[in-house]
């Protein structure tokens, strides 16, 4: 299992959709690794991908709690959960756990990021709590703290984290400016060596845009996303494809994020 940290653009995967499986082996060569969060673990088995050797990252899925109906539960240890509105729970232990499962590379602790400040003024301690806990216990990969933009750092960096993984982002996708901006500040933080990744952006002018900024990996499913509407990121447009074109052009947009992310950091 690769213990140096992950490098440039990193495809998230999903084991219930038949383009990702399809992409795959694409990731493999283009990337040398591949995102999959845990909620999707959940619902479909990591086989069903029929994955290559390569570097594997497992998400939280911290990021659910954004979705309408869920619930941050508070432990009475005082870390935190996460309910989702189907009625699933996930815990630092849950997150832990598959990562040894399933030989991770790369995990990430389970944070919650929050839709006002109140809210996060909640949440915030309970993903403090959560990291703690998590980068106590025996590693088999390397275990990124997860942050939100304006986070105060100082507290997670005194727990020597492998690195930093930034969410928050994607609602500012396009703003390019921003993407740069809020990478920076994290990056003038934490000094040049440690890792960060950056969660969510796909599109190569954003990918080169954080790369620039100081992120050392980035993940998306955007490439499929943008392959399922028929679509690659430059414009081409096929009208209703077939299976093996809208695989062309989630490669051709995997391809063009990679290229993305090597330009950032040469930039």
């Amino acid at each position: 299992m690769p213990q140096m940290p992950p490098r440039g653009f990193i495809p998230v995967l999903s084991p219930r959709f038949g383009l990702d499986t399809l992409l795959a082996p694409y990731a493999a060569r283009l990337s040398g690794y591949a995102l999959v969060s845990l909620p999707e673990l959940r619902a479909a088995p990591l086989s069903r991908l029929h994955l290559p050797p390569l570097g594997l990252l497992i998400d939280s899925g911290g990021y659910g709690a954004l979705q309408p109906g869920s619930t941050v539960l508070t432990l009475e240890d005082g870390r935190g959960a996460l309910k989702l509105p189907g009625g699933e729970t996930i815990t630092p232990e849950d997150v832990w756990q598959a990562a040894r499962d399933h030989g991770a590379s790369v995990s990430f602790t389970l944070d919650f990021p929050a839709r006002t400040e109140e809210e996060r003024a909640r949440r915030d301690p309970l993903s403090l709590a959560n990291a703690r806990w998590a980068l106590r216990q025996p590693r088999t990969g390397l275990l990124y703290a997860s942050v939100q933009p304006g986070q105060d750092l100082a507290p997670l960096l005194e727990l020597h984290p492998d690195g930093l993984a930034l969410g928050g982002l994607v609602h500012h996708a396009r703003d390019h400016a921003r993407l740069h901006d809020e990478v920076w500040r994290v990056r003038a933080q934490v000094g040049p060596h440690l890792p960060l990744h950056v969660f969510g952006i796909g599109h190569p002018e954003g990918v080169c845009a954080v790369m620039r900024a100081g992120a050392t990996s980035v993940d998306s499913s955007g490439p499929q996303r943008r392959a399922a509407d028929s679509r690659t990121w430059d414009g081409v447009f096929i009208p209703d494809p077939a299976p093996h074109e809208r695989l062309r052009l989630a490669v051709l947009n995997l391809a063009a994020s990679v290229r993305a992310a090597r330009e950032g950091v040469e930039a």
